[in-house]
């Protein structure tokens, strides 16, 4: 799993948490596979599955187009004296999509939404017979892996002798230069937009950066 999809289902969860409130009472990093009644109304929100495909021969850094899929969790006792209450379930799981899709800097963290799914069922959690909406959402964006480099070219000194190598610079003027090119001062260079995706990183997963 990359830390960019732990960072997607972070930011969901965050922005859910945000748009929900106190309406749902339990909020949970995983599937609802042990549930009170005293949880309900339950949301989950989660990493279902990630598939990673190489994008050409790896002759530089390996480089991956990934396809995320986040689950989403709604529960609700499926109290028999009172089915309304799924039907707030519903409406709380519809709005999940507009929550999510309709948040620009959630929707540009990926390069695109390709599918989302969603099925209803009845299930028996311990003694709780649930009512549950589960929602996939499959996200795509690509990610590489920079190398560690240790011995990293990062001080240029330049001195001249003109106009031959036995010149005393005390008689003739010579330019002497040192140009620092750590990454730092390389990347304040750059344009705005080539910096986003540039960043600051030596070794380790790049994700897909959106630009600022």
């Amino acid at each position: 799993m990359s830390h960019y999809a732990s960072m997607m289902q972070t930011e969901a969860m965050r922005l859910l948490q945000a748009g929900f409130g106190s309406r749902f009472r339990t909020y949970r990093n995983t599937p609802a596979l042990q549930v009170q009644p005293t949880d309900l109304p339950l949301l989950g929100v989660y990493i279902l599955r990630e598939r990673r495909t190489g994008m050409g021969p790896n002759h530089a850094e390996p480089k991956f187009k990934h396809e995320l899929t986040l689950g989403f969790s709604g529960g609700e006792w499926a109290d028999t004296d009172d089915q309304n209450k799924l039907l707030g379930l519903e409406a709380m799981m519809s709005e999940l999509d507009d929550i999510l899709l309709t948040n620009p800097k959630f929707v540009r963290l990926v390069e695109g939404f390709t599918g989302m799914d969603r099925q209803s069922q009845y299930a028996k959690v311990g003694e709780t017979t649930l009512f549950e909406i589960r929602v996939e959402m499959v996200m795509e964006f690509t990610g590489w892996f920079d190398p560690v480099v240790e011995d990293d070219f990062n001080l240029l000194h330049i001195e001249t002798r003109y106009p031959s190598v036995d010149t005393d610079p005390d008689a003739v003027m010579q330019i002497i230069r040192q140009y620092d090119l750590t990454q730092n001062e390389i990347t304040a260079a750059l344009s705005s937009a080539a910096k986003s995706k540039a960043g600051r990183y030596n070794g380790g997963q790049r994700p897909h950066q959106p630009l600022t």
